[in-house]
């Protein structure tokens, strides 16, 4: 739901964006830090009033079951490779 609302430009101020996301501010500026010290590049505009993403980077997150063995699947370093050469 984060991913989606700041892809669109949807989230609001602080407070709104906690509200849609169900959480407390502090949470939600806590969830905000945890992401830009991972390398997203979230930032926040006052003209308009909404969290966006500042490159082409999005959230994606992906679970496995264990035990499962997806013979498909790509290691997290061939995956940040192909998208680095992307870029």
């Amino acid at each position: 739901r984060m991913d989606a609302l700041i892809s669109m430009r949807a989230t609001g101020t602080p407070d709104d964006f906690a509200r849609k996301m169900r959480i407390r501010r502090s949470t939600l500026f806590q969830h905000i830090q945890e992401l830009k010290v991972a390398g997203v590049d979230i930032r926040y505009s006052y003209i308009s009033q909404t969290y966006y993403y500042a490159d082409d980077r999005r959230i994606r997150i992906e679970f496995e079951k264990p035990g499962s063995h997806n013979t498909g699947a790509k290691t997290y370093e061939e995956k940040e490779k192909k998208n680095l050469s992307l870029s």
